[in-house]
């Protein structure tokens, strides 16, 4: 610092302070250390831009932060107005680095790190928004939170903070950090607007510089806070008297709102939960989320050794529309501290760093409805070997290593034979390979166990398996019994609603699908926007005739999916359905087709079916046999990934034989006569496939009339019971002319 600005400084300041030298860029002003002579401390000095002066109520961040007294929080000492005109706050001096460069230094945080960062976070803004009136930060970003030599966080710079009754509103936030209601208009540069302010003006949103905070046009509420009121920015033409005296009064609109924009609505205390979210995402990524009106790149594709509880936690923070958020920090605290009831792993990872010898199961209620799980000493080694070994088994079935994941999870179980979470992926696992029945044995085989520990969602997690093996096999009243169940011990998932009312559905019963969708509506707020919502939504439609809306339902509920494969899956399921309807079959088999690309390996079997069936009424209407060929692919690529079943088996045959592979036909049949004697369907095709070998060979027809006679043994059994199977009139038809 040179003569002439050291002078500057001592006359701005009073004396008082030695030792003054630049310390980093805030985003609305330039932050100096000093020491302060007085106290023998050194301090922080934080001078507001000259670009900011008059365009912000300078004071403001020293007004909040001395009626606040928080160990997450930097203590003020003085503030200062000086004669050039400048603001000087004195604070203290925050030991450590900002988040930014603790992680560009030390590389992304794991789990225990980022957990303790996110319950200090989230306990410093509830602390925040309890105030009377509440404070807002608006512009949470890891720049903004220091991270101290014992690990704690600090949040600084409150310049676009929002103090309610105050008429203080926030003028800025960074993007990519700020959440949607902070921007005016949606994937567009903000356009010059008339922006809520108390000052004297703003300028629009422009290109700034990396990591600083931006001015945005204004999304704030004009509700009567105080002297608030509306500035006009010289960019654009002055408002007309009218105008003026609408603004003046009409105190709850927001300056976007008034411009046509806004759509994520005003700021709230979700507008922080949305900034702590975007922070973690930063902490545990390394990466910043994108620009918030844009498509966030999901943390599970980062690949990070993080539990899908915490995830979740995160996305739920992050979500676009205000009222898929957490209500306030407050709400956040409580889910992350809930989420040692429902996260083995996190489990195993926290409590093996805190406890040596013993692993605590903690007594947590998840969202109001998770259950005591009790309290046991635990070894921490084979707690964690269970947890991982789940994990292991999990992600195996995943990837359609069925033998794989089995293996693990029998060895969980081995070592916890009392807890849920291996027996629900062994049910997840039989699902995964058309094995309903089996599935839903398993299901009632887990629920009469004596179980100890166990979590709410993991109970709805096991009715839900159940429920859609039940679904499979067209059994729907137990599959709408069983969603129930999964809604009472998890009444804030969307999915079981969704499930629940698509079952009643299939019954015919309009009136209670409608009526589950009225509970879903009522038990989740922002439920409308959900992919689950629109899905049912679509249903009705369709069951009501209405394609065309039943198919911009279902592609809603395909873009609402996000990285949800199981919703995802049936929302192509849906689109298909219509266009099956419809007699699109060409758009059908487009739809399915784009479905399997977009979803993971594990949910192939999921459209796989439906795109066989397409591709076979395809070859119907054309004659074409590429399109029996490309059927033909499907049904042996769901075999190859673990679909065993009879049915998938059997249609290999069926089009082996129609694509005259008679050879590979009789193989796949007489594996299959092995592993079901008793079905006709086995010896009908063995009939008719033989049959064909015969002729070609010249050889007698001894051999396929013994199947046929086995086939028409087995099938008048079937009849008894109501089947109809046009085929064997075919089958017959052949014995009589060409087999005798």
């Amino acid at each position: 610092m040179d003569y002439n600005e050291y002078n500057q400084w001592q006359a701005d300041l009073g004396g008082g302070y030695s030792n003054i030298r630049p310390l980093d860029e805030g985003g609305m002003g330039t932050l100096y250390q000093a020491h302060k002579d007085s106290l023998d401390v050194d301090v922080v000095i934080k001078r507001v831009k000259q670009k900011f002066k008059g365009r912000m109520d300078e004071r403001a961040e020293a007004n909040i932060l001395k009626t606040l007294k928080h160990k997450y929080l930097p203590r003020i000492y003085d503030v200062i107005e000086s004669p050039s005109g400048y603001v000087y706050t004195i604070m203290d001096l925050i030991q450590g680095e900002n988040m930014q460069k603790y992680v560009q230094l030390h590389g992304p945080a794991d789990q225990k790190t980022a957990y303790r960062w996110a319950c200090q976070l989230c306990e410093v803004v509830a602390y925040l928004h309890a105030q009377t009136p509440p404070i807002l930060h608006c512009d949470l970003k890891p720049s903004n939170i220091m991270i101290t030599p014992a690990g704690d966080i600090c949040v600084i710079d409150f310049n676009t903070s929002l103090v309610f009754s105050k008429g203080v509103l926030a003028i800025g936030a960074t993007p990519g950090y700020a959440a949607p209601e902070q921007y005016s208009r949606p994937d567009t540069q903000p356009q010059p607007q008339y922006t809520a302010q108390q000052g004297t003006g703003t300028v629009p949103m422009g290109y700034a510089a990396a990591g600083e905070t931006v001015p945005l046009d204004a999304t704030m509420p004009m509700r009567g806070y105080g002297n608030a009121q509306a500035y006009q920015n010289p960019h654009v033409p002055p408002m007309t008297p009218a105008q003026s005296s609408s603004m003046s009064s009409q105190y709850s609109v927001t300056a976007a709102q008034a411009t046509g924009a806004g759509i994520y609505g005003t700021i709230s205390k979700r507008t922080d939960v949305y900034g702590i979210g975007a922070t973690l995402y930063y902490a545990v990524t390394g990466q910043a989320p994108a620009h918030s009106l844009k498509q966030v790149r999901p943390i599970t594709s980062y690949k990070l050794r993080l539990s899908r509880s915490f995830v979740s936690i995160i996305d739920r923070a992050m979500i676009k529309q205000q009222e898929g958020r957490f209500c306030d920090a407050q709400e956040m605290l409580r889910a992350l501290q809930d989420i040692h009831a429902i996260d083995g792993r996190y489990k195993s990872v926290v409590r093996s760093q805190r406890l040596v010898a013993v692993l605590a199961v903690v007594l947590a209620i998840l969202g109001g409805i998770l259950i005591a799980v009790g309290v046991r000493r635990i070894g921490v080694e084979r707690y964690a070997a269970y947890d991982e070994l789940v994990r292991k088994g999990r992600t195996a079935g995943e990837s359609m290593q069925f033998e794989e994941a089995e293996k693990d999870l029998q060895k969980a179980i081995a070592i916890y034979d009392d807890q849920l979470e291996a027996y629900v992926e062994q049910a997840v696992l039989l699902y995964r390979q058309g094995r309903y029945q089996e599935c839903i044995d398993a299901v009632d085989t887990t629920r009469s166990r004596p179980l100890k520990y166990y979590s709410s969602q993991s109970v709805a997690n096991l009715y839900s398996v159940g429920a859609e093996s039940y679904y499979a096999l067209g059994d729907y009243e137990n599959a709408v019994v069983m969603y129930k169940k999964a809604q009472e011990y998890a009444p804030d998932v969307p999915r079981y609603y969704q499930q629940t009312a698509t079952a009643q559905l299939q019954l015919g019963d309009y009136t209670a699908a409608q009526q589950t969708l009225d509970q879903m509506v009522q038990a989740i707020p922002g439920a409308q926007n959900t992919g689950d919502y629109q899905i049912v939504l679509g249903e009705l439609a369709r069951r009501q005739g209405d394609l065309l809306t039943a198919l911009n339902a279902a592609q809603s509920a395909i873009s609402a999916s996000g990285s949800d494969s199981q919703l995802m899956a049936r929302a192509y399921r849906l689109a298909a359905d219509v266009c099956q309807e419809s007699g699109n079959v060409e758009m059908e088999i487009s739809l399915l087709e784009e479905g399997v690309a977009a979803l993971p390996a594990g949910y192939y079997n999921a459209l796989a079916g439906q795109l066989a069936a397409a591709y076979l009424q395809q070859a119907e209407d054309t004659g074409f046999d590429s399109s029996r060929q490309k059927a033909l692919e499907v049904y042996q690529k769901m075999l190859s990934m673990g679909n065993t079943s009879l049915e998938v088996r059997l249609n290999i045959a069926m089009l082996q034989y129609q694509t005259k592979k008679f050879g590979d036909a009789l193989t796949t049949l007489q594996a299959l006569e092995g592993d079901y004697p008793n079905d006709y369907r086995v010896y009908e095709w063995l009939a008719f496939v033989d049959g064909e070998l015969a002729a070609q060979k010249g050889s007698g027809y001894q051999q396929t009339l013994a199947y046929y006679n086995k086939a028409m043994e087995l099938y008048q059994q079937a009849q008894a019971q109501g089947v109809y199977d046009p085929q064997m009139d075919q089958l017959k038809r052949m014995a009589a002319n060409y087999w005798q």
